[in-house]
């Protein structure tokens, strides 16, 4: 029998599920009420005097630009400190003050050769070239097919070697060997200069006996200079080998001189090389030039020529029993003498232009001096004394005996001291 339905039921059903939905809607817009009312109190805040003000808003946005300039100048920063720190007494990386702990054993003799290429220590020994880092480490080695005793000139990162018996010339650029030319002659100098161009002095039979040859470093010729008889004490090659810088021992009957002169290839034939100041019973041990000044060692004095007219000024006399110690830098020149009113030794750094930049006192004067353009190294018998070009105290290293040999590498951070069969480093 079919169960009769019950019509209300239905109706029912649609009201319970109307106020149902009704309850949901009221609690929704509850809580959106509750959330807004929240956000316009937080919105709010009450000042000193308790009056309601309106929140500032706090906006965050990240600069990526900004982070990366940030980052790039703390990087910067911490290359400066790790790398130039230790000349001005800041170390980020640790150093022994041990010099045995930094030792190379090497088998020398007295033909060996060393010096500084390329900001590392070489050691020209049976027939090859090798290179050591501030860590002792090799980082280049070169032997040469014939065995001769070179001449060995650096400037920056080339390297020339020369045979001066045959004639054969080699040059490296940063530990490569990019040229290796015969000069048709007896070799007695050579020169170079940071862009690898090299001046060649050397004689021929047929009757020259004092030619210089300037050559690019692809071994081009650029040009020749037939000079005197006299010996080329020293030379420096400017402006790209545009010109040259040199001075000649002059001797005669009544006296031993020295004379400056200049080649310079943009002048007229009869230009090209001339004098620019003679100076008699002198000689040169060093000079450097900057821009119309030369700066030169001599004797008894250091003065400054200008290259123009020749024209002299002494900017420092000394005396034989006094003076101890001195050398050109790039920027200053520095000396150390003994004072004799106050019985000590003193070291003065004095720019070219005649300002001190420091003044140091001794107590004993050291054995050797080896100067640079950024720190000196007094060495003693059992110690050296370290000071920066601005008098800054940058330590001592106890040493076993005052080495026969110091070379400075590593942008003037580190020191070579050259024993037989042993090399010692020391490093800020």
């Amino acid at each position: 029998m079919k169960k009769k339905e019950n019509k209300n039921s239905s109706i029912f059903l649609d009201e319970e599920k109307d106020i149902a939905q009704g309850i949901d809607i009221v609690n929704r817009n509850k809580e959106e009420l509750d959330f807004e009312r929240n956000k316009r109190i937080n919105k709010f805040e009450r000042n000193a005097t308790g009056q309601m003000i309106e929140r500032p808003k706090i906006r965050y946005k990240i600069n990526t630009k900004a982070i990366i300039i940030v980052l790039a100048i703390i990087v910067v920063i911490s290359w400066i400190l790790y790398d130039y720190g230790p000349i001005f007494g800041i170390h980020i990386k640790s150093s022994s003050t041990n010099i045995d702990d930094n030792k190379i054993e090497i088998v020398t003799k007295d033909s060996d050769v060393y010096g500084n290429y390329n900001e590392q220590l070489y050691v020209y020994s049976n027939n090859t070239i090798t290179t050591y880092n501030d860590e002792r480490e090799v980082t280049w080695t070169h032997t040469f097919s014939d065995s001769f005793t070179p001449s060995i000139y650096v400037e920056g990162r080339y390297m020339l070697v020369t045979n001066n018996s045959t004639g054969m010339i080699y040059l490296f650029e940063s530990q490569n060997e990019i040229l290796n030319k015969k000069i048709d002659g007896k070799i007695k100098n050579a020169f170079l200069d940071r862009y690898g161009n090299m001046a060649i002095q050397y004689s021929v039979e047929s009757g020259y006996n004092n030619i210089i040859s300037v050559y690019n470093k692809k071994g081009k010729s650029l040009y020749d200079a037939y000079l005197s008889q006299e010996s080329i004490v020293s030379l420096k090659i400017l402006d790209n080998a545009q010109k040259i810088i040199f001075t000649e021992a002059v001797t005669n009957s009544s006296n031993i001189g020295i004379k400056f002169r200049e080649i310079n290839i943009s002048k007229k034939d009869d230009d090209k090389l001339r004098d620019i100041i003679s100076l008699d019973n002198k000689f040169v041990y060093d000079f450097n030039v900057q821009g119309k000044e030369i700066y030169a060692l001599l004797n008894d004095e250091i003065v400054s020529i200008n290259v123009d007219n020749g024209n002299i000024n002494v900017l420092k006399e000394f005396n034989d029993t006094q003076l101890i110690f001195i050398a050109l830098n790039d920027n200053y020149y520095t000396y150390l003498e003994r004072s004799m009113e106050e019985n000590a030794y003193v070291v003065e750094n004095v720019s070219y232009n005649g300002n001190k930049i420091c003044s140091t006192k001794f107590d004993s004067v050291p054995k050797n001096m080896v100067s640079s353009d950024l720190i000196n190294y007094y060495i003693y018998q059992d110690h050296i004394s370290i000071i920066n070009k601005w008098g800054v105290d940058l330590g001592e290293r106890t040493t076993n005996f005052t080495p026969k040999k110091s070379i400075l590498f590593n942008g003037n951070k580190s020191l070579a001291l050259i024993y037989t069969n042993k090399i010692y480093i020391i490093n800020l």
